[in-house]
Order: structure tokens, then C-alpha cells, then sequence
């Protein structure tokens, strides 16, 4: 998930061409709005007179998640002001009703099908927060974290906004420049304020580039030779030391895009290994004799996850995703043999101390059965890498 910089209060500084703070803010289209009254008309011609604070999130994303209280505050606090809260999202209705039975989120939500008001606000990461005034002027863009209280009274007095920490030079820098055709990248990890994204953050553009943030070598690895990390053999400060890391190239495939990754690596850390196939004891995810799987077919196209590790709410999700979080839980692998094909929804509740508490939730809730078992899996072993030392 990408951290995005404070509220930039200066003209220009929002990077996208068209996307101008002070000038007028682009338009919002929705297909649907939540919590609203009936007849709403969400358009800037709709909210004239009313400043809005315009919040981008998802489901999905446990950052938004995380600013739901901040922003419930803010909007109870100013409740009777001329503002609106207005929460976007580019999900299924569905989904967002599902989710709205868990959360509660004040104000009204927006329904963005089609993805055309990301696209009009060049939203990359999310959470991310857009001031617009009364006037249907945009006043600043940022983290929810850093709306506070009196950005928010500057923001409706018509105030300049005034923020704690400049906008970093490097990173409004870096958006206005054109992205290269060609490139392999790898170096030490740049602070967050700078790049603006957070350790393990992935971004890029399909078939052209593809980038993380702040990992260490072992996790580059695992995205270079297809290995989870717990299965990668490889020194210690391939556990520590970390890395931003980008690849572009014209129509990059993801065999491309994987060819590329290990050649930097190979050049950069002069990394030499091998895979070996090892007998391995885990977990088969099976179904149970004469019953049925408890586990719902989805209705909705796009998927989804939310809530605390021990109480998860899944839409849409395959099988291996129950497998990935069975490994989680279990701390072994699990191997998927329910021949369950599809996308399913489904909720599981269980103990996180207690890892027999999880089989029990899988047979009771779900009912699949965990079975202990040995499989051979591959490893990734690497017989010799050389930590590189900045100049």
C-alpha cells in the first residue's frame, strides 16, 4: 500500500498534469452514493456552496481501514457545518454494503464503478484525501492522517492551509519527469517522506514497468523466482537490509519483468543459486467426506478482504487464499487439494493463539478439513551473494 506525503498546499504541487492545487477541482462521477438522500445529486453543480472533503479508499486497503475513526471524528465534529464527507470508492456496491455491516463510516459513500474519479484525481495509492471548497476549488491533497483539526478550520475559513513539513522537493521532483522506456534499478532504500511509498509498497504501470519499495533481498528473491520467502535459504542480511527496486521496458511481460529482476539481483548482489525439491511436512486443505464446503460461490467481480487476523471477511478470493492464510495461521505450508475451482466468500473466526482452534474453524465454519502431510515443495537455496556497500 502506498504512504502517501502531507496535504500539499502549493499550486503545482500535486504533479499530474491537469491536477492543479488552487485551481478548479476535476469532476467527480458517480454511479451510486450510499447513506445519502435519495435523489443526491454528488456533482460539483450539486455541492455548490458546500466544501468537501473527498476521501479515496477501498475495502481492501487496511490503511483506509485505519483512518475510518479519524475521519468519523472529523466528520461528527464538523456534522451541521457546510462540509461533506464524501468516501469514494471504485468497488461493487455489494461488497461495500458487506463491509459497511462491519464499519461503521460517517458520511456519505461514493460508488466510482468505473474508476473515472481516480482517473480524474490521478490516484495511485490509497488512502489519499482531497480538499475541494465551496467555490469547487482544490485546496490541498494528502494522507487522512494529516487532516487535522485546524487544517480543517483554515480549510473552511478560506484560509491558507499550513502544514508542519514542507512538500519533499525529490519526490515533486520525480513526478514530473517523464518515466523511461528502458531500466533496471536497484539501490538502498529511500526514506518515505522522499518516495513517498512505504516499506513493501508495489506500483508501476501494466506492460511497461514495475517497482517495490524498501524490501530486503529475500523478498526479492521470492518475487524473482516464484519461492515464498519462508523457503528461501540465503544470508542473514538478506533478511535486513533493504531496497527499492524498479524494471521497465516496452510491452513488459511478466516473464520479462521477472527475466530483468534476475539479472539485477545476479548483477548487483552477484547472487548465485539453485532450487532443490524437498520432501516437507505441512498441510493438505481437503474437503470433507460427504459434506459440503461451506464456502458461499461470489456474486461480486472484484475481491476483497477485511478485518483482524483471527475474524477475516473474504469476497471473491480462490481457494489458495484460504490456503495462504491456513499457512499463516499454522505456520507450515499448506498444499490447496480441494479440486474447489472458482471464487468464493466466506468468513472464518478462530482463536490466534491457539493453532488446533483454526483446524477446528476450518472443518466447523468452512467444512474442509486440514490434514497433516508431507509433499515435496521447491527451495531456493543461494550459494553466494555479496552485500554491496554504497560508494
Amino acid at each position: 500500500m502506498k504512504t502517501l506525503l502531507p496535504l500539499l498546499a502549493l499550486a503545482g504541487l500535486c504533479g499530474a498534469a491537469g491536477l492543479k492545487v488552487g485551481g478548479p477541482a476535476p469532476p467527480i462521477a458517480l454511479n451510486q452514493v450510499l447513506q445519502a438522500p435519495a435523489g443526491t445529486n454528488a456533482t460539483w453543480q450539486g455541492l455548490k456552496g458546500t466544501a468537501v472533503v473527498l476521501e479515496f479508499w477501498a475495502t481492501w486497503c487496511g490503511g483506509c481501514r485505519d483512518q475510518i475513526p479519524h475521519l468519523n471524528r472529523l466528520a461528527e465534529q464538523y456534522q451541521g457545518k457546510p462540509v461533506r464527507f464524501i468516501s469514494v470508492t471504485d468497488e461493487e456496491p455489494g461488497i461495500v454494503q458487506r463491509f459497511l455491516k462491519d464499519y461503521s463510516m460517517s458520511g456519505w459513500i461514493g460508488i466510482d464503478s468505473a474508476g473515472q474519479t481516480f482517473r480524474n484525481y490521478e490516484i495511485n495509492g490509497r488512502p489519499q484525501t482531497a480538499l475541494v471548497d465551496a467555490a469547487g476549488i482544490l485546496r490541498g491533497m494528502g494522507n487522512p492522517a494529516d487532516l487535522t483539526g485546524e487544517i480543517m478550520e483554515n480549510f473552511l475559513a478560506g484560509k491558507p492551509i499550513v502544514f508542519s513539513n514542507d512538500a519533499p522537493t525529490t519526490f515533486t521532483k520525480l513526478q514530473t519527469l517523464p518515466d523511461p522506456l528502458f531500466q533496471t534499478m536497484v539501490r538502498p532504500a529511500a526514506p518515505v517522506d522522499a518516495v513517498g511509498y512505504s516499506s513493501g509498497a508495489v506500483s508501476g504501470k501494466a506492460g511497461q514497468r514495475w517497482e517495490t519499495w524498501g524490501v530486503p533481498l529475500r523478498r526479492l528473491l521470492s518475487d524473482a523466482y516464484g519461492i515464498p520467502e519462508q523457503r528461501i535459504e540465503a544470508p542473514s542480511w538478506a533478511n535486513h537490509d533493504a531496497y527499492d527496486v524498479a524494471v521497465a521496458a516496452p510491452g513488459l511481460t511478466p516473464e520479462r519483468q521477472i527475466e530483468l529482476l534476475q539479472r539485477a539481483l545476479q548483477d548487483t548482489f552477484q547472487v548465485k543459486a539453485h532450487k532443490e525439491s524437498r520432501d516437507t511436512a505441512g498441510y493438505v486443505l481437503e474437503r470433507r467426506p460427504g459434506v459440503d464446503p461451506k464456502l458461499r460461490p461470489t456474486a461480486s467481480g472484484t475481491a476483497s478482504h477485511w478485518g483482524k487476523f483471527g475474524d477475516i471477511t473474504a469476497v471473491s478470493v480462490p481457494v489458495l487464499a484460504l490456503a495462504s492464510v491456513a499457512e499463516r495461521a499454522l505456520g507450515k505450508p499448506v498444499f490447496d487439494e480441494t479440486a474447489l475451482q472458482g471464487r468464493f466468500d466466506y468468513e472464518l473466526k478462530w482463536d490466534v493463539a491457539n493453532p488446533q482452534a483454526f483446524l477446528e474453524a476450518i472443518r466447523e465454519q468452512l467444512g474442509l478439513n486440514l490434514v497433516e502431510a508431507r509433499r515435496p515443495l521447491d527451495y531456493l537455496v543461494v550459494d553466494s551473494a555479496v552485500q554491496p556497500r554504497p560508494w
